[in-house]
């Protein structure tokens, strides 16, 4: 062979290097982007495997991707665990259901989808904006499979009595309207209410109306960095800002706690939020979508109806929270090729369909249209969709803990907003370590 040049070495050498991260990056993805596509297909998620099964019937007929797809329903109290042990024993599904919730938890037990196989364009023009949370620099961690959006519940009869002809768009608007609507005995007993904010324990779903106050001021709560690590920005005051957003957020839903302000409204001695509000005692009740059928079922003669969450008033960035589930690729799939496969179709166009029909939720693709004229409550959450937003929760029960105390200790005076805030974001800043 002949001498080669200084020059020549380089190039060659950096050829080889290319050829083995190649290599690596193939063999990191389990060899999605080659093998073969068909053999089974093992999905695991809590969602009821009778719904599931018949959305997997029904795909069978025309698409033979779902053939050999079997879905196991676990048990949502013991379903991380059950992955887990599952995992390490190498005896876990090739699919599963992963919400923001658990996705930092199990990020090293997914097989990242590369964008080779589903380019960012191709899944940011797909997908609702909440499916961010799911993209890292190397890949999709999951594909988006449902949205369940915060929205308003309010009580058309309440409002009516108070000469409220509809509910309100903005945060502004409802401070406004709770005196008119709240009730308060001389004992100073609240006989009813306009809003169910302001505590924790007897307010359903606190913990994701206060992230939705949160992230309509201006506090993601966490980002990504540059590796796709996710990190805590909670608590912090970006630049330029006249306040800091999480310390605003928390004053305001607190505020409603407070016997010394015309918003009161609530305390910790009414019952919990949506027995209140089916009771008819409660003007506005702020819950998922999903809520919809178990509220209508326990009072049939409840007169009300559904809307998107208040807003800030002058905002243009409009936000709620939203619970984000996508199916994820084990790295323990005995078939990732087919997983991937299953993933596309069962994220895809027409199975999308089938699953707002038996969920009653709002799509989660962009490219999915629903038809909203005969059914204003889908409209709402169709509407909220759009315009949910979430975290990444690096451990749900210690986040809990972490805003339980910050409420808890702004309503008992022990602390002033600005220092529960701190407080707060000490402790949930360690949460990530």
């Amino acid at each position: 062979m002949k001498n080669l040049s200084t020059f020549q070495i380089v190039v060659l050498g950096l050829f080889v290097t290319f050829i083995l991260v190649g290599v690596g990056a193939f063999s990191a993805f389990g060899g999605l982007l080659g093998g073969t596509k068909t053999g089974p297909v093992v999905i695991w998620g809590t969602l009821d495997a009778n719904v599931v099964d018949n959305i997997l019937t029904t795909l069978r007929s025309s698409d033979k991707t779902f053939s050999s797809v079997s879905y196991v329903q676990k048990n949502p109290g013991t379903y991380t665990t059950d992955l887990v042990n599952a995992m390490a024993s190498d005896n876990g599904p090739d699919l599963f259901v992963v919400s923001q919730d658990q996705l930092t938890p199990f990020a090293n037990k997914i097989i990242p989808i590369p964008y080779a196989a589903v380019s960012q364009a191709q899944y940011t023009n797909s997908f609702i904006d909440e499916g961010n949370l799911f993209l890292t620099p190397q890949g999709a961690l999951a594909l988006p499979l449902t949205i369940d959006p915060l929205v308003m519940y309010w009580n058309r009869d309440i409002f009516a009595a108070a000469g409220i002809a509809s509910p309100p768009a903005y945060w502004d608007d409802l401070i406004n309207e709770a005196p008119k609507i709240t009730s308060i005995d001389q004992r100073s007993n609240v006989q009813k209410s306009a809003a169910a904010l302001g505590e924790w324990s007897n307010v359903n779903d606190a913990k994701a109306i206060l992230s939705a106050l949160f992230l309509q001021a201006g506090d993601p709560l966490t980002q990504r960095d540059q590796n796709g690590t996710a990190v805590p920005v909670f608590g912090t005051t970006p630049q330029g800002a006249p306040e800091n957003p999480a310390e605003s957020a928390l004053r305001f839903y607190t505020e409603f706690a407070d016997p010394s302000k015309t918003t009161y409204s609530w305390n910790a001695s009414l019952p919990d939020s949506q027995l209140s509000f089916v009771s008819g005692n409660l003007g506005i009740y702020l819950g998922f979508a999903s809520e919809l059928s178990s509220i209508a079922a326990r009072n049939p003669n409840l007169n009300f109806s559904v809307a998107p969450l208040p807003q800030l008033m002058g905002s243009t960035a409009h936000a709620t929270f939203g619970i984000l589930e996508g199916v994820a690729i084990s790295r323990t799939a005995a078939n990732p090729a087919g997983a991937l496969a299953v993933a596309e179709a069962l994220t895809g166009q027409a199975a999308q369909i089938l699953f707002i029909q038996a969920l009653k939720l709002p799509p989660v693709r962009r490219d999915v249209a629903v038809d909203t004229s005969g059914n204003a409550a889908m409209q709402a959450f169709v509407q909220s969709s759009l315009i949910a937003r979430g975290w990444l929760d690096p451990n749900p029960a210690g986040t809990d803990a972490v805003f339980k105390s910050m409420i808890e200790d702004t309503i008992s005076g022990a602390q002033q907003p600005a220092g529960a805030v701190a407080t707060a974001a000490q402790a949930f800043a360690a949460l990530f370590h």
